[in-house]
């Protein structure tokens, strides 16, 4: 379960999931299999899950994802560097199809 200062820190710093969906929207796997992706929203964050450690420099996020022809989940794995989050995986879940892709791995 998360703890509130999690979802504090996920909608305080939108730039960790705002540049994973620019990433994935750049593979095209996800483009073929959902479309584009569309920004996340309030309620997604909510619904998902996010785990910070290490001083709120280490995430760990699992979101709802929207593309144009379909919806999945977004995991994404990232550490803070100078202010910048490098990311160790962003990964998405198609439940419809079961299928699963590594945008970074």
């Amino acid at each position: 379960m998360n703890d509130l200062s999690d979802f504090a820190q996920t909608y305080a710093d939108p730039s960790i999931y705002q540049n994973a969906i620019n990433q994935a929207n750049k593979n095209e796997n996800v483009i073929l299999s959902l479309g584009e992706l569309q920004p996340i929203d309030n309620l997604a964050i909510l619904e998902g899950n996010s785990s910070y450690s290490n001083d709120n420099k280490t995430a760990s996020i699992s979101v709802r994802v929207n593309g144009t022809n379909g919806k999945a989940k977004m995991d994404i794995v990232a550490n803070k560097i100078e202010n910048k989050w490098e990311y160790q995986k962003i990964r998405i879940r198609i439940k419809k199809s079961n299928k699963e892709i590594e945008v970074i791995n």
